[in-house]
């Protein structure tokens, strides 16, 4: 049985392909061509086959080299983000908070809560992902302090905080018939109405989706969004009308877009989560109290503006 590689081999491999010549791959190692011939040769021995064909003055690797260098690299790409990963923890004055959140939170309840804590810990860094937390497991690894979700959530690896409870609301364009008028608005008053909807997997979509076909309601869609900031900003251009979280849609409340209740509003719930298993920061729980905050103040808003 031939032996392992070991890491020097893998070094004078990886630089050889890199460089194409020995000569190249020696300096860049810090050694000499002699050295570096040599050890090619013993390379090739503990392999067991021919890594190089030699073409004018230039080694090609061979197909079997390159699938080795392909898993070589693969390898390093992952010292790199631990490498990647020390020299932040290294660069930080203080304490590092990880958070994972739904894009609309990264763009409504996180920048105010962000502001609040730096204020609080001028020396914190935060680093946020925009991916869903409840896509991470304990077998792939927990990646986050604090993570971010609409809607409940059962799992025992993770502890839920409850931060806020809203019904969804309208968007609707300045001067469009149904931007005024006393009252929620119900199903039939979007028949015939152009609707920007969210994505087709989305699950508030899904749920408005069944409703307005079970009243037999037919909306026009002249745009579909996977984004509640994306299908705002639609609205505010006129091209049609949205329901969605009310988090999002207050950052766009103004004069081109007003806010109107809808009867049957499916309910809107913003959760926190924090993996069990993974130690309590002292920013994540002052982040929790601020996103509370935040979202109590939403409900105030909400509440004067009879969209509750």
């Amino acid at each position: 049985m031939k032996p392992d590689l070991n890491l020097r081999q893998v070094d004078i491999f990886r630089a050889i392909v890199k460089f194409g010549t020995v000569t190249a791959a020696a300096a860049a190692l810090g050694s000499s061509q002699p050295t570096i011939t040599r050890e090619l040769l013993r390379l090739e021995s503990t392999v067991g086959f021919q890594l190089f064909d030699r073409r004018r003055q230039r080694l090609h690797p061979t197909a079997r080299a390159l699938k080795l260098y392909h898993a070589i690299e693969e390898a390093y790409s992952g010292l790199d983000k631990i490498n990647s990963s020390l020299h932040r923890m290294r660069a930080a004055y203080g304490e590092i908070l990880q958070i994972s959140t739904l894009p609309t939170f990264a763009q409504s309840l996180l920048p105010e809560a962000v502001a609040r804590l730096q204020k609080e810990a001028p020396g914190l860094t935060v680093e946020i992902d925009n991916g869903d937390p409840r896509n991470q497991s304990p077998i792939s690894g927990f990646n986050f302090d604090i993570g971010l979700i609409e809607g409940e959530y059962d799992d025992p690896t993770t502890e839920v905080i409850r931060l806020g409870t809203f019904r969804q609301v309208c968007l609707i364009p300045a001067g469009h018939p149904l931007a005024s008028g006393d009252g929620p608005l119900a199903l039939q008053d979007f028949e015939d109405q152009a609707f920007v909807s969210l994505g087709p997997n989305d699950p508030y979509r899904l749920i408005l989706d069944r409703m307005f076909d079970a009243e037999g309601v037919t909306r026009r869609m002249p745009v579909i969004m996977q984004s509640a900031n994306g299908a705002c900003e639609m609205v505010q251009r006129g091209i049609g009308v949205t329901i969605l979280n009310p988090l999002t849609a207050l950052g766009y409340l103004g004069e081109k877009a007003v806010l109107r209740a809808f009867g049957p509003a499916p309910g809107f719930v913003v959760s926190a989560l924090h993996p069990v298993d993974r130690p309590w920061v002292d920013s994540a729980g002052r982040l929790a109290g601020h996103l509370k905050t935040i979202c109590a103040e939403a409900r105030q808003r909400l509440k004067g503006l009879n969209l509750l």
